[in-house]
């Protein structure tokens, strides 16, 4: 059952008291038990923003308060949008990350997932953006509206009736959901293959079997190869007087398909494909175009992100650490000495029974515990050229977390980090081949230039959102939730 909170905060007040319960607003709750589609949370914001925007714009409603029952003049403006990819795409008016125009901040497509030059990327625009929504809100028809959307990635939102709001700079990437719980956890659970779900162990284990062929398996297959090519050849050549025999006889059915300009081994090179099909090799073959799938918005708008659903199977070329490696992690894990505020990592680290990690634990990790670790396993004078490629794309990864979680920026830093992430994803390809680009690692490409406008990521994080998520979860309902008409 899912049930989510819409909820302001006062960005005037300092962020110690920012993300208080006492100064916060819950403005209103989406509908359970399933997420909203996009229309539903356009009927669910529409009245907020419409009662922002009478303390918006002149002339302003008053507020009445305890000492100016009359009422005080204020002015409300709503920036930033706080979620996860998920929510912001829905409440900002962009498509889905399964869209073909997928990316918030710029028109990159999923053909250019593995792009790493900012330079080369077309930025989108606030101006340009309203145009496309209003485009979209113009259009009559529901395939009109479609089409728009496919071309653009944009749809309208109930945000665009604020004057002052920028579709583009006021849409948040969240770093705990992007880079916590994005590409760190997908660092560790899909390219180091630490905690690895059980059903696709299972799967790697089978396939590996499959794949130690024996000599004697290679030359009994090499064999059967070589009797299926005589069988063909014989087939091929029955077909050929078959064909010579119909091409010479005077009496030829006209209801048959087969016409005299057509033999039998015409038809057999011919490609099997139906003319009534709409399928093309070149466009709907996942062999050809992985990202055939993605094309078309199934109006579910299904975030996938979730690492979960991005395992791919282990082959010979998996990366994985030894026992003792694994050992030695857990063991400092174990004896670190962290702050007393700090939340220790499961100890039994890739083990079902810890289930799945929380961002700040992935945090710790990555920030404190790793670093300690994890040069003791590559850095050596005997190091293999890999060895050094992978303490590299660590170190990186691990300069470009400290960067994007510090309470402190400067346009310098943020540049910093741009260069870290850059290096860290030109290292992967070659370290994890099996591996492939998400969404997620091209949003985090634009974390350096929204540093740059809005300052230190952690102010503006989803974290206060997820702990009044928590607080609204622990309320006894009776396992009951109601919506009220």
């Amino acid at each position: 059952m899912s049930c989510g909170a819409i909820i302001f905060y006062c960005l005037n007040l300092p962020p110690h008291l920012r993300y208080c319960h006492e100064n916060t607003f819950i403005a209103g709750l989406t509908p359970p038990p399933n997420p909203p589609s996009m229309i539903t949370i356009s009927h669910v914001i529409d009245p907020v923003i419409e009662s922002a925007l009478k303390y918006s714009a002149a002339p302003r409603s008053p507020v009445p308060t305890c000492r100016e029952p009359d009422g005080v003049e204020v002015d409300v403006k709503v920036a930033p949008l706080i979620a996860d990819l998920e929510g912001s795409c829905k409440v900002g008016g962009f498509l889905s990350t399964a869209a073909t125009m997928f990316c918030t901040f710029c028109l990159c497509t999923h053909a250019q997932l593995e792009e790493l030059d900012p330079s080369r990327w077309i930025l989108r625009n606030g101006r340009n953006v309203r145009a496309e929504a209003a485009l979209w809100l113009s259009t009559v028809t529901k395939s009109g509206r479609e089409a728009q959307a496919r071309e653009t990635g944009v749809r309208w939102s109930p945000l665009h009736c604020l004057p002052y709001w920028d579709p583009v700079k006021h849409v948040v990437l969240g770093f705990m959901h992007n880079w916590l719980e994005g590409v760190l956890q997908h660092h560790l659970r899909v390219l180091w293959c630490i905690g690895l779900p059980e059903e696709i162990k299972k799967v790697a284990v089978e396939l590996e079997k499959d794949e130690q062929w024996s000599q004697a398996d290679s030359h009994e297959s090499a064999e059967e190869l070589e009797g299926l090519q005589k069988e063909a050849e014989e087939a091929n050549e029955q077909a050929d007087v078959e064909a010579h025999t119909m091409r010479s006889s005077p009496m030829l059915s006209t209801g048959s398909n087969v016409t005299p300009t057509q033999d039998a081994h015409t038809m057999r090179s011919s490609p099997t494909l139906s003319t009534a099909s709409n399928v093309t090799p070149t466009q709907d073959d996942p062999q050809l175009n992985p990202y055939a799938f993605m094309d078309v918005d199934n109006g579910d708008d299904d975030e996938m992100i979730d690492s979960d659903s991005d395992f791919v199977p282990l082959d010979s070329e998996t990366f994985t650490f030894s026992d003792s490696e694994l050992a030695a992690i857990r063991d400092c894990i174990s004896n670190i000495s962290l702050p007393t505020w700090v939340g220790r990592p499961p100890s039994n680290l890739g083990n079902k029974s810890h289930g799945k990690l929380k961002a700040h634990e992935l945090l710790s990790l990555f920030s404190a515990i790793f670093p300690l670790i994890i040069p003791e396993f590559w850095y050596s004078p005997a190091a293999t050229q890999t060895q050094k490629n992978q303490l590299e794309c660590f170190h990186h990864l691990v300069s470009a977390t400290n960067i994007t979680c510090s309470f402190k920026t400067s346009n310098e830093e943020a540049d910093w980090y741009t260069h870290h992430y850059i290096e860290y994803r030109k290292l992967i390809p070659a370290l994890f081949p099996q591996s492939h680009s998400l969404p997620n690692h091209h949003f985090a490409m634009h974390a350096g230039s929204q540093m740059k406008y809005w300052g230190p990521n952690p102010p503006i994080s989803e974290f206060s959102g997820e702990r009044m998520n928590g607080m609204l979860q622990n309320i006894s309902t009776n396992r009951q939730l109601r919506t009220f008409r």
